[in-house]
């Protein structure tokens, strides 16, 4: 888990409000909006004591939820040490995670955007591909010789604790970064909005689709 930056959410995932211990669940979890889900946490206490007991919920956010701490600051890190940053069909108009991969860039780092319609960031991309994810990752997949796994369901592979924003952030000191609120927003926040949350594109709707050379899948 302090491997996966889920700055959305995960349907399957819920989360208990009183000690933070998440737990997956193999159908999807059934409410949105950060909503209780009417079961309890099940942790039990230090010295064998009574069960944590604090109330579970899901993980969705809405429009008006800010993003979690540590997984903003997990996904800042990890674009600060990547060398590539690779955006699967999205057109990175919803900030602040829309211009996470600029910090790879900035950082000296690679952009591939794998998406069918233009986005706000083509112009610093070192490789657009205008096509669907599957397709692209199919192919990907064959080149580098790895099998594409069957969808079961969701798969706890390694159990761990989220790591808390306050010792990721203990890092990025270390390293004498900027602050994340200086890459987690454009500057001008939503109107009755923070900093880490999501602010769509001033324009409604989505952005207009630029007629552009549309470069070849991998062979």
């Amino acid at each position: 888990r302090d491997k996966l930056a889920e700055l959305h959410g995960n349907m399957f995932v819920e989360e208990c409000v009183k000690c933070g211990k998440q737990y997956v669940r193999d159908a999807v979890v059934g409410s949105m909006g950060l909503k209780p889900t009417g079961r309890l946490c099940s942790v039990t206490k230090a010295r064998g004591l009574r069960a944590c007991r604090g109330k579970l919920r899901d993980t969705i956010l809405d429009w008006e939820d800010s993003l979690p701490d540590r997984d903003l600051t997990l996904a800042d890190e990890a674009c600060r040490k990547a060398d590539l940053s690779v955006t699967l069909g999205t057109s990175l108009q919803i900030k602040p995670s829309g211009n996470l991969p600029l910090i790879t860039k900035k950082r000296g780092g690679k952009l591939v955007i794998v998406n069918l319609q233009a986005t706000k960031h083509d112009r610093q991309a070192d490789l657009r591909i205008h096509a669907y994810v599957d397709d692209v990752m199919t192919k990907l997949m064959k080149l580098l010789g790895l099998e594409v796994p069957e969808w079961t369901g969701p798969v706890v592979v390694e159990s761990a604790e989220p790591a808390r924003a306050e010792q990721l952030q203990g890092r990025l000191k270390e390293e004498k970064e900027e602050p994340l609120s200086h890459h987690n927003g454009t500057g001008t926040p939503c109107p009755g909005r923070g900093l880490k949350q999501e602010c769509p594109s001033p324009a409604t709707g989505p952005a207009p689709v630029k007629k552009m050379k549309v470069e070849p899948l991998l062979t």
